[in-house]
């Protein structure tokens, strides 16, 4: 059985959910993005899906009775974690959605919206808004971002470690 991991659900959802106010857009929450795509913004467009969680510590997040730290985050985490997709749609809407694909679970979906700016994407949801710098490979089919997120391990030791979260787009 895997153990849950302290904090990663909330990155994985790049620090948009569970952020309680109304969709009013009131004084208190963010303006939507908008604005026509730039050439770049319009290459980044499509779904792009998380291939691999890395550490720079060693945790042990599985519950098999074997002492087998890892800095393979994604490998000790369910099927159901792991799927995680985004769609970043040419309107400047995005969709994040978990726990589509895999069997049994109990899917997720953010909805908002979306820019890129020299490196840095900017995403407004749940009267939110969170920047990340993304790093791209060579030819812009996976990106990239770091974090320092909190673990719990089996034996509840708390590990605070970097993080590089991957994800590949999805070519048609």
């Amino acid at each position: 059985m895997k153990k849950t991991i302290l904090l990663v659900k909330s990155l994985m959802l790049v620090g948009v959910l569970a952020l309680s106010c109304d969709n009013d857009n009131g004084p208190d929450c963010p303006n939507a993005l908008t604005g026509e795509l730039t050439t770049t913004e319009t290459a980044f467009t499509g779904n792009w899906t998380l291939k691999s969680i890395v550490a720079e510590e060693e945790v042990d997040l599985t519950d098999d009775d074997v002492d087998n730290p890892s800095t393979d985050i994604y490998a000790q985490s369910s099927d159901c974690f792991n799927d995680l997709v985004y769609n970043f749609g040419t309107n400047r809407t995005y969709t994040l959605k978990q726990g589509e694909n895999a069997t049994d679970c109990n899917e997720i979906e953010i909805n908002g919206t979306w820019a890129l700016n020299s490196g840095t994407l900017s995403l407004v949801a749940s009267c939110s808004i969170e920047s990340i710098a993304l790093d791209f490979n060579d030819d812009d089919t996976e990106f990239s971002y770091t974090t320092t997120l909190r673990f719990k391990d089996v034996n509840d030791l708390i590990i605070d470690s970097d993080v590089v979260f991957t994800y590949e787009k999805n070519i048609p």
